[in-house]
């Protein structure tokens, strides 16, 4: 689980592969790609493909209806939610914030995970967190919608 966390941390970082959340009774993703949901603002839950991190170029695929979704600013965030504490926030935007400018976006977000720091560490918790405790991590991304 950490080594698929931290790779959708680095597919987030490259503005892609944001999505990170599996998506339930979609069916199979196509070869290199798997689904996720994520919920944006003005279109409520919605089932996307998008490149695995490992190929994280292009846009995020709205699967069952037409268009597709390109991200212009990510922010992931793990937090321990036992003791509230936020334990790393990494956030990026396209061309310094720079990019886009004049397309509108849309608020999108996603848990992609939320359980027990052994399972999301393997066993390898930073100081302060104990494996009992439940860690949420979750991004929100800014998102031009086409359609």
């Amino acid at each position: 689980m950490r080594r698929m966390i931290l790779a959708l941390t680095v597919g987030a970082i490259a503005t892609t592969s944001i999505f990170a959340a599996t998506a339930a009774g979609s069916g199979p993703a196509p070869p290199g790609k798997e689904t996720v949901e994520i919920n944006c603002a003005g279109l409520g839950t919605v089932t996307v493909s998008v490149p695995r991190p490992e190929k994280s170029r292009g846009a995020g695929q709205i699967v069952g209806q037409k268009g597709h979704g390109i991200a212009t600013a990510t922010s992931f965030t793990v937090t321990d939610v036992t003791k509230g504490t936020r334990l790393f926030t990494e956030s990026h935007a396209v061309g310094g914030g720079n990019a886009h400018r004049h397309q509108a976006t849309t608020q999108c977000n996603a848990t992609v995970f939320e359980g027990p720091a052994s399972a999301f560490f393997e066993g390898h918790e930073p100081p302060g967190v104990e494996p009992n405790d439940v860690i949420r991590a979750s991004f929100e991304a800014q998102v031009i919608i086409k359609r």
